[in-house]
């Protein structure tokens, strides 16, 4: 009982500490100022009538 107790206190200090570490957390989609890309999103087709172009699917 007592070598589980000991790595499961080794464990919970190990964690805790790490999050000391972290990196920036991460953000979702464009953020503000950032340059807008306009240039589009053009898939290259890979089966169907269309394979090996590139050309927007809409």
């Amino acid at each position: 009982m007592a070598p589980r107790i000991i790595a499961s206190v080794a464990l919970a200090t190990l964690l805790l500490a790490s999050n000391g570490w972290a990196e920036d957390p991460l953000k979702s989609g464009p953020q503000v100022g950032a340059r807008n890309n306009r240039g589009g999103f053009y898939p290259q087709f890979v089966s169907g009538p269309g394979t090996g172009e590139r050309r927007c699917p809409v």
